[in-house]
Parts: structure tokens; C-alpha cells; sequence
């Protein structure tokens, strides 16, 4: 990612955070039309499941300098998701479901450049969840 791409991501975050509950219930309805199956891996309320998604998402964006600090943490998730039956297709719809949660609750403000960084950063981060993935076998 570039310097500018982090930045276009984390004022276009500012700018959504005052709606986050929106946001967090947009990214769930694209996510379940995309893979119904998903569902289970949400499970019990979604409300607070909400919550969760978002302040990760928060420590995400925070980090995207400097991602390295977070890495355990975004393996970890990966690990615990793939124990839910979540594969490495899954983040492809993932990053579909927040692109399209993102569009929906900025509005015009979601420019193609904003949209591209986003899709950098979400590259970014499902790379290093898809690498311990691929690295969860030696780890058992």
C-alpha cells in the first residue's frame, strides 16, 4: 500500500465511524447474501458481533503503517475462523462484503481512489490471514 492509499483508508474510516452500526449491519447482510453458510461463524448476536467487527476493523486501520504489531492477533483470527470451517475463499467474500458495506454507507464519498485503497488494505490484511492459514498445519 502506498502512504496515500493509508491515508485515503483511514479518513474514509473517519468518516464512516459515526456510523458504524449502519456499516456493521450493511457488511452482514452482503456478507450472508454472498455465503449464507457464513452465518454460523456469526454466531449469537449480531449486535455485539457488530461491535467486535468494528473495533477490529478500528485496529486495522490504525495499523496499516504498521501492521506488524497486530499480526498476532490477525493470525490468531484466522486460526479460530478456520476451526469454523471459514477457508481461504471465504476472504474473498469477506472483502467483497465490506467493499459494498463501505460503498453503501459512504455514499458518493466512496470515489474509485478510495475504493482502490480499501482494496489494497483488505489485500493487505487477508494475506496475512490466508499465511497462517498455510502455516496452521505446522503449527498443530
Amino acid at each position: 500500500m502506498t502512504r496515500n492509499q493509508i491515508l485515503l483508508v483511514k479518513r474514509s474510516f473517519q468518516a464512516i465511524t459515526p456510523l458504524r452500526n449502519r456499516l456493521a449491519g450493511l457488511f452482514f447482510a452482503q456478507l450472508f447474501v454472498r455465503e449464507p453458510s457464513l452465518r454460523a461463524v456469526f454466531r449469537g448476536d449480531l449486535t455485539a458481533r457488530g461491535v467486535e467487527l468494528f473495533d477490529g476493523l478500528a485496529a486495522i486501520v490504525d495499523s496499516l503503517d504498521r501492521l506488524y504489531p497486530i499480526v498476532p492477533a490477525l493470525e490468531w483470527l484466522a486460526v479460530q475462523g478456520a476451526r469454523r470451517g471459514v477457508d481461504e475463499g471465504d476472504y474473498r467474500l469477506v472483502g467483497q462484503a465490506m467493499l459494498a458495506a463501505l460503498r453503501d454507507g459512504l455514499g458518493t464519498a466512496f470515489t474509485p481512489e478510495i475504493e482502490e485503497a480499501w482494496r489494497a488494505a483488505i489485500a493487505r490484511v487477508s494475506a496475512v490471514m490466508i499465511g497462517a492459514l498455510e502455516a496452521e498445519p505446522l503449527a498443530a
